[in-house]
């Protein structure tokens, strides 16, 4: 007698190859199914583009709010600038350091990037000693609240520009 598991297994998979030769035969010579096929790829294609643009933008206003909170609750320290630059640095490579702590790096490296006076220098430091996921979101948090010493030289270097022209 055969064994009731066996049985089981052995018609699910007949029943399986057997679809799997129905699927293939439909698709060799069924023009209306590879369409239907094409379209269903296209509409799974479509949705998960939005998708992905919904959770940029809700990442987006996520990092937004947490900058905001932290300059808020610890305003930036801009008569000791050395001391407070070194501070959130060391803050941000403890953080770093964590898994799962990436977004609390990345606002004190903004942190200390909006208190170096050459923040064009401290931006290559931080692309070459920063792992790269913390550097997307410092420049994610840049470029959503531009520090002020990034926004004046941004305005000094069009300004040389609009000069020469």
């Amino acid at each position: 007698m055969a064994n009731p598991t066996a049985v089981t297994f052995l018609t699910l998979a007949a029943g399986a190859l057997g679809y799997c030769l129905y699927f293939d035969y439909q698709r060799r010579h069924n023009p209306d199914f590879r369409k239907s096929i094409y379209l269903k790829k296209r509409h799974a294609e479509k949705k998960e583009k939005l998708k992905l643009e919904a959770s940029r933008a809700e990442r987006t206003e996520f990092l937004k709010q947490k900058l905001a909170e932290s300059l808020l609750a610890d305003p930036l320290n801009t008569t000791k600038k050395e001391e407070s630059f070194i501070a959130e640095v060391t803050k941000a490579e403890k953080l770093a350091a964590i898994v799962g702590k990436e977004v609390d790096a990345a606002i004190h490296f903004y942190r200390a990037l909006s208190i170096y006076p050459d923040p064009a220098a401290i931006l290559e430091i931080y692309q070459k000693s920063v792992p790269a996921d913390v550097y997307e979101l410092i420049m994610l948090l840049t470029a959503i609240n531009p520090p002020a010493n990034i926004t004046s030289l941004l305005s000094e270097s069009t300004g040389s520009v609009l000069e020469t022209e």
